[in-house]
């Protein structure tokens, strides 16, 4: 698993960074500048994603991805952390909460799938791609990308080149179309009896226009899980993390510090 480990002072908590399909780790670029100094950053590529090795659907689930993310943590001598799930990292940090909760310090859930909202139908439509819209390609790439943000125009050539290289390789399509095969609603809806157990201080952080995974999940979570936070974000959509990230960053922030105090 690529990870890229940031002010890694002893003392400090661990915040993870955790992406969702079909982005990678540089879909924190513009967050962890606002992090460093205040805590150790974590920010990692899921396996099957960005510059993580790749492998069949069966091996790129959700309880996997976790069940990675924490062998990591174990080689980097990280025993618990502050875990920030965007897209499918929102369910991989609810399995972690689930499961592993002695990893687990709080977590922050930013536009994330959760009970039976989820794989997206735009996802599902690159298994078996009968029409050219729907082939898994660097196009259908950026296309989710400039259909999930408020404003298309904050995605830079660079920023699209950041998520889109990866899998602009000859095997590229057939790696995005495993990675989609991985993914089915049980694997969140399998923990919801368990979330009104989760005892650790939680954020939910959600672009107000959301097209994907619209607020009212937001809502529903915010219901289930005791004691979270709900917080909106304004012209803001699944990506808000790109749409504003100085306000994104802010809110995190915010929670972080809600958790340190006393």
């Amino acid at each position: 698993m690529q990870y890229t480990l940031y002010d890694d002072a002893p003392g400090k908590d661990a915040v993870i960074l955790i992406h969702g399909i079909p982005t990678n780790s540089h879909l924190w670029d513009e967050v962890v500048p606002f992090l460093a100094g205040n805590c150790k950053v974590l920010t990692l590529d899921l396996i099957g994603y960005g510059c993580s090795d790749r492998g069949p659907c069966c091996d790129l689930t959700l309880p996997k991805q976790a069940e990675y993310i924490t062998r990591l943590l174990d080689q980097l001598g990280i025993d618990k952390a502050h875990f920030v799930g965007h897209d499918l990292g929102g369910g991989i940090v609810q399995i972690l909460a689930v499961f592993h909760p002695e990893r687990v310090q709080s977590f922050v859930i930013a536009d994330g799938v959760a009970f039976a909202n989820w794989p997206l139908p735009k996802v599902v439509s690159i298994r078996w791609p009968v029409a050219e819209e729907f082939f898994p390609s660097p196009l259908f790439i950026e296309r989710m990308l400039r259909e999930g943000v408020y404003d298309p125009q904050v995605l830079t050539p660079q920023i699209i080149r950041n998520f889109t290289a990866p899998f602009d390789t000859p095997t590229g399509p057939e790696e995005l179309r495993q990675a989609s095969l991985a993914l089915h609603h049980h694997q969140t809806e399998a923990l919801v009896p368990y979330l009104p157990s989760i005892q650790v201080p939680i954020t939910l952080l959600w672009g107000q226009h959301d097209r994907y995974l619209v607020p009212y999940w937001a809502q529903l979570l915010n219901q289930t899980l005791p004691g979270s936070t709900l917080c909106l974000l304004p012209n803001c959509s699944h990506y808000s993390m790109l749409d504003n990230p100085s306000l994104f960053s802010a809110e995190l922030l915010h929670h972080l510090s809600c958790v340190a105090q006393p």
